[in-house]
């Protein structure tokens, strides 16, 4: 099973699973991003949680983190099966900034409805399912990560939420992300509500820079999600 958890420094959120639950999580946002006639209008969105998936996906290949997590095998059990099984399972992980991990969240939302209207999608497929599930325990970890009244305020945001993501100028996550990184724990605990609330409602700093892609797009007539900006992450990150 999925879970997810923040990292020590709340730079972001840990997801561990086996490799089944890796794979199906990956099969999931394959589909999930998948939208035939719509696709050009999300190509960045689905690109950025395509990114998630990839890193999902190599951590499936065990080029991320091992764990060893107790599968509930006890001595009494294995003494009365007269059996010999080991009593911890491989657990694999990988680690995703916050701000990445918001944006997907949010994303997924509009995705979701996307598959539903326009693909006619369903609640009762498997992949649909899976992606609700991956929701639910991001948002379960926020709960444990934001200060109470500041996760009533994310969840009804998340219930309130209007503005399409629709050629989102994916670039402006790299900007969140190298913010967040830069800030102590503390602030990052402080911020979570505020980096949600930017990603979700296109904030002046966004809509600024917005504006400075289209208008470099119109001249090179490539579309927006390609535009590149000068940021570097750092080689190593202190999750």
């Amino acid at each position: 099973m999925i879970s997810i958890k923040s990292t020590e420094n709340l730079t972001g959120a840990r997801i561990s699973g086996d490799f089944w639950d890796f794979e199906e999580l990956v099969h999931a946002l394959h589909h999930i991003t998948t939208l035939d006639d719509l696709q050009s209008s999300y190509e960045g969105v689905c690109i950025r949680v395509l990114g998630v998936c990839y890193d999902i996906r190599l951590a499936a290949q065990g080029k991320h983190n091992i764990e060893f997590v107790k599968n509930g095998m006890q001595k009494d059990i294995i003494k009365s099966q007269n059996v010999i099984v080991p009593e911890q399972n491989v657990y694999l992980s990988v680690e995703v900034l916050w701000p990445e991990l918001l944006f997907t969240t949010i994303a997924l939302n509009e995705l979701y409805r996307l598959q539903q209207e326009h693909n006619n999608g369903h609640g009762w497929n498997l992949h649909m399912t899976t992606i609700r599930k991956f929701q639910a325990n991001v948002i379960d970890c926020l709960k444990n990560s934001m200060d109470p009244s500041d996760f009533k305020l994310f969840i009804n945001m998340l219930q309130v939420h209007q503005t399409s993501i629709v050629e989102y100028a994916v670039q402006y996550i790299d900007l969140l992300n190298l913010k967040f990184i830069e800030m102590a724990p503390e602030e990052r605990q402080a911020n979570l509500l505020t980096f949600a609330y930017k990603i979700a409602f296109e904030d002046t700093e966004y809509l600024v820079l917005k504006k400075q892609l289209l208008e470099t797009a119109s001249i090179t007539k490539s579309p927006i999600h390609k535009m590149k900006i000068p940021l570097k992450y750092p080689k190593e990150i202190k999750w």
